[in-house]
């Protein structure tokens, strides 16, 4: 569905390896995401395909692999809101980071 209908200027012009930004939102945006192990490849082909940086596209999956809505609703029972926030600091800081140094590598 993201091959066929997302429209590729949007990407491209956003989510580009220009954008300073591209990296950090596509890491908040993946948190709240659940991507699946089997979807993994062929959505990054497709969002690098449309133009999107190669940074960006790891930080949205490394976030989206981190954390999900559903996950931090079930460790909200168990944790206070205090380790909910560190938690979700250290995906959004593993998955910046590593947009940042894929993009620096590659």
């Amino acid at each position: 569905m993201i091959y066929g209908f997302m429209p590729t200027d949007l990407v491209a012009r956003f989510a580009n390896d220009n954008n300073p930004f591209a990296i950090p939102v596509a890491a908040i945006i993946g948190i709240p995401l659940y991507i699946r192990a089997e979807a993994v490849i062929p959505l990054s082909a497709a969002l690098a395909a449309k133009g999107m940086g190669l940074g960006a596209v790891m930080a949205l999956i490394i976030g989206s692999a981190g954390a999900s809505l559903t996950e931090i609703i079930l460790l909200k029972s168990i944790f206070k809101n205090k380790m909910i926030y560190a938690f979700l600091a250290v995906i959004l800081t593993m998955a910046m980071g590593a947009g940042f140094l894929y993009s620096l590598i590659f």
